[in-house]
């Protein structure tokens, strides 16, 4: 190979990579990802400024939760957004760093007779519900005696518990809440006030998670990595946060968990 033509090579690789756009996929998971193009969510937005510090684009697609992790099992999107950690999901997934927290509580309808006593042998007489592929806890996952069922996703849940189909949900508070005052098919449904009781189950990070065999999962994630650290030293994460209307301690907050995952 001539100079002028490894130059060429060079030259295009560089530029390929430079002008990557990564195919992305989540599911709708207020506040972090709602997927409406006036409100992305914020962690969408964070995402999205952190790649274009690399000179990156990204597109993110919104489905369900369980076909986000079949897509990129199947390396048709090199990443699923907002992941919690779970051991076997770490068989065939890299994590990014930690990129937020979240709390996985049960719903009841309000004035239900419900025990919990933080044990989760407390919960066997109730039957639950929670969305396909989402994980709450190793411990409520491995449980032999909890009666569950699946939907498709955290809202069908709630449906279901507002109905009066199923005693319990466990899902995560902060998107609960949300589609319970935003969500038309819950505002429609049977007026029922649904509440979350304590205990909270888990307490959970929010991550980046790439099939390990894809073949640019490495290359995406390091440029994350590096976009991540990029927003936080120039502000920028500072100022999404602050468009959502985070307050000074939430900052705070946040700045810490990311800065302390970027060395």
């Amino acid at each position: 190979m001539n100079r002028l033509s490894l130059f060429c090579c060079c030259l295009l690789f560089s530029f390929s990579v430079h002008c990557q756009t990564w195919q992305l996929v989540t599911e709708p998971f207020p506040p972090y990802f709602i997927g409406e193009q006036h409100k992305p969510g914020w962690l969408h937005e964070v995402i999205i400024a952190a790649l274009k510090t690399q000179n990156q684009k990204a597109s993110i697609e919104y489905t369900q939760w369980a076909r986000a992790l079949k897509l990129a099992k199947r390396h048709r999107r090199v990443a699923v957004l907002g992941a919690y950690y779970t051991e076997l999901r770490t068989r065939s997934f890299i994590y990014s760093q930690p990129l937020a927290t979240a709390h996985t509580v049960l719903f009841k309808r309000a004035g239900s007779e419900i025990t919990f006593t933080g044990s989760l042998y407390s919960l066997k007489p109730y039957t639950i519900s929670k969305g396909e592929d989402y994980a709450v806890s190793p411990e409520f996952e491995q449980h032999p005696e909890l009666t569950v069922t699946t939907t498709d996703s955290l809202i069908d849940s709630l449906l279901l518990l507002k109905h009066g189909r199923v005693d319990l949900v466990a899902g995560t508070k902060e998107v609960a809440l949300y589609w319970l005052s935003n969500s038309e098919r819950l505002q429609q449904a049977k007026q029922v006030e649904v509440e979350h009781i304590t205990p909270t189950l888990a307490t959970q990070n929010l991550h980046v998670i790439s099939d390990k065999h894809h073949p640019q999962a490495k290359q995406f994630q390091r440029s994350l990595h590096l976009g991540l650290k990029a927003i936080v030293a120039s502000g920028e994460l500072e100022e999404i946060l602050q468009s959502y209307e985070f307050t000074d301690e939430q900052t705070r907050q946040l700045t810490q968990l990311l800065s302390r995952n970027l060395l």
